[in-house]
């Protein structure tokens, strides 16, 4: 029977960062923002790998976030991987798109740390178990911060020795997976399954979609493997390593290990009947809670919970609420459950006050005109499309500025002059505008 091999596969950490947006006062709760750092993350699996005795651990690139923070990676890096290698824990990792010179300097200082396709060409490495070849760790690094090329294209089996080789085949790759094109290795999913590799592990993606699965006769698992912690309130839901066990013959089990000490999570809220700031407070503090029930229910609980909530319905008391939200008072939200603090990092006020924009729009004043675009984008009518075309010419010009080209090159940058964003800011601009509009009058109850 060919031997069990079991491998820990982490997506980008990213060492020498912080996840932002964190409470300044979280210390006062006993939690020190160093316990949600990715170093403090590597070093709980580093911890889960040797615990659980597993035989690889595979790094997909941008381990380092980049070379000016390769100082402060550089302990946590070499700490942890002389914990796996003393523990006879093969380390195997290829460098991503933030770490094209980090990785490769570092590796060359720590002994037993395994860089796959340093110059930017396809190279193996074969792990064994009780002395029979097991699996082959196929890699490719980014040789320069941007690629345009498809690596796949280069991807020669016949010279790596994979054609005639009876293992299983794992490929390890930082790439931006269907893009159309992009400066950061464009691959296809076609590609990959035409490989007849068992799996595909990705980094670049900091959300997770490799599928779980126990099927022993699993084939084509393709996926993002996701950041080891969310690093902002945009990387909701878990994250952690995963582990794979496979024989010769294929892959045995896909499963991923939620450890990460900080989660964050996106929240819809009615405020129907909410009638003042307290009854809000109550109803963040319950949904909370209800939170922290629901990931207990089914997954590791996490030391921090992050909450960004949207408030929606409509609300009798829509200006107090605001007016509440501007003063960032939800920030003095906090709470215990069990052994998770939880916060909430940002409340938007979708929620609209208790007016009647079918009756205003019926009319002929300004406020009925505001109303009746209002509608037609809600409603994305035929008019609606001009009133995004117009929106786009007028942000156009504001977003090309210079000061902006940072925000866009973030990893989680948001395509602001997308249709779907333009008319939703078109929206809350316009109910804004009759919301003080009315105010000038005596208010129209549904």
């Amino acid at each position: 029977m060919s031997p069990i091999l079991t491998i820990l596969a982490i997506g980008d950490i990213h060492l020498g960062t912080v996840p932002s947006q964190l409470p300044e006062d979280l210390s006062n709760s006993g939690v020190g923002k160093d316990d949600l750092t990715p170093a403090a993350a590597w070093k709980s699996t580093v911890d889960y790998a040797v615990n659980n005795q597993v035989d690889a651990v595979l790094l997909a690139g941008d381990v380092v976030e980049s070379t000016n923070a390769r100082f402060e990676a550089m302990v946590p890096l070499e700490q942890g991987v002389r914990q796996l290698i003393q523990n006879n824990i093969r380390v195997i990792a290829v460098a991503g798109n933030h770490d094209t010179d980090a990785l490769p300097r570092l590796a060359k200082l720590i002994d037993g740390f395994c860089l796959l396709g340093e110059r930017g060409e396809w190279e193996k490495a074969i792990l064994s178990k009780d002395g029979k070849p097991v699996a082959a760790i196929v890699g490719w690094s980014f040789p320069e911060r941007h690629v345009r090329d498809n690596p796949i294209a280069m991807l020669d089996q016949q010279a790596l020795g994979l054609a005639s080789q009876a293992f299983c085949k794992i490929g390890l790759l930082h790439g931006d997976l269907d893009a159309s094109g992009g400066p950061y290795a464009p691959i296809k999913t076609a590609d990959l399954r035409s490989s007849g590799f068992d799996a595909w592990l990705l980094g670049h993606i900091h959300k997770p979609s490799l599928t779980k699965t126990t099927d022993k006769s699993a084939r084509d698992a393709i996926g993002y493997l996701g950041s080891l912690v969310g690093l902002d309130p945009t990387e909701t839901g878990p994250h952690g390593p995963w582990i794979l066990k496979m024989s010769a013959t294929g892959l045995h089990e896909i499963r991923h290990i939620p450890i990460a000490p900080l989660r964050w999570e996106m929240a819809c809220i009615a405020t129907d009947q909410v009638e003042n700031t307290e009854e809000l407070s109550d109803l963040l503090l319950e949904h909370a809670t209800q939170t922290v029930q629901r990931i207990k229910d089914d997954e590791a609980v996490p030391n921090v919970l992050g909450i960004r909530a949207t408030l929606t319905g409509r609300c009798s008391c829509h200006q107090e609420i605001q007016a509440w939200i501007d003063k960032r008072e939800f920030e003095k939200i906090q709470r215990l459950v069990g052994n998770t603090l939880i916060f909430y990092n940002k409340v938007v006020n979708l929620s609209d006050p208790q007016i009647n924009i079918e009756e205003i729009a019926s009319g002929d004043d300004p406020a009925a005109l505001l109303a009746q675009r209002i509608l037609a984008l809600e409603n994305n009518q035929p008019e609606a499309v001009e009133l995004v075309r117009q929106g786009r010419i007028h942000m156009e010009e504001v977003v090309s500025e210079r000061c902006w080209q940072p925000v866009y090159e973030h990893r989680n940058a948001l395509d602001v002059l997308s249709d779907e964003h333009l008319r939703y800011l078109l929206i809350r601009a316009g109910k804004n505008a009759l919301h003080n509009m009315l105010g000038q009058k005596p208010e129209i109850s549904t």
